[in-house]
């Protein structure tokens, strides 16, 4: 997320947690590159099934609902904090496993890395500078020019440690620039990372 700070609810020292997460992350694209596709799904679809457990537990159950949100609630939105009984709300963890997870089907590992990786890396740095220093917000969107611009450059210069030409390192830089700026539907760590990783199949 690449928002101005005036209308972030949660807090910079928050984001700042969140974002180390997206970077932790990056354990899961590197071992993409080392392993086969057999183990890589067999490690990352239970993860996220797990994960996607977790919040339906903590939708229903009220005291596991307590526990994880004074554990975690201080680095989670409040979109993904609604009440025990509540609706269910998919927290951004569980979206980042099981984009992994589909990425690991459908796509090649090493494009399923690169588009992983690039996201992880753009997403994390756009939030920290477009949430200090954004002042330019998209027209319609809350992240700003700032945010997005530093998304681009950390993209960059991530797909430059992965196996693809650079010609469509840039594209899929771009690409993934213009989607987690734009107000589409469907959470970001799961659109993005999946139309790169196409877009560099349609390109290999």
């Amino acid at each position: 997320m690449t928002e101005i700070p005036k209308t972030a609810a949660l807090s910079y020292r928050g984001e700042l947690l969140r974002k180390a997460l997206h970077l932790l992350a990056l354990i899961i694209p590197i071992g993409m590159l080392h392993v086969p596709r057999p183990t890589a799904l067999a490690v990352l679809w239970p993860l996220a099934l797990a994960a996607l457990g977790a919040d339906v537990l903590r939708a229903r159950w009220p005291t596991f609902h307590r526990v994880i949100r004074k554990l975690f609630g201080y680095m989670m939105r409040p979109e993904e904090l609604p009440p025990a009984g509540g609706p269910l709300a998919i927290n951004g963890a569980t979206w980042v496993l099981l984009s992994s997870a589909l990425l690991a089907t459908l796509f090649p590992l090493s494009l399923a890395a690169t588009a992983f990786a690039l996201f992880m890396v753009g997403d994390a740095v756009a939030a920290i500078i477009g949430r200090r220093f954004g002042r330019h917000c998209w027209p319609g969107s809350r992240r700003t020019l700032e945010g997005s611009l530093a998304f681009f450059g950390a993209a960059l210069l991530t797909v430059r440690f992965f196996p693809v030409p650079s010609t469509h390192g840039v594209l899929a830089a771009l690409l993934a620039t213009l989607l987690e700026a734009l107000p589409l539907p469907l959470n970001d760590n799961l659109r993005v990372p999946l139309a790169v990783a196409l877009l560099l199949w349609l390109l290999h």
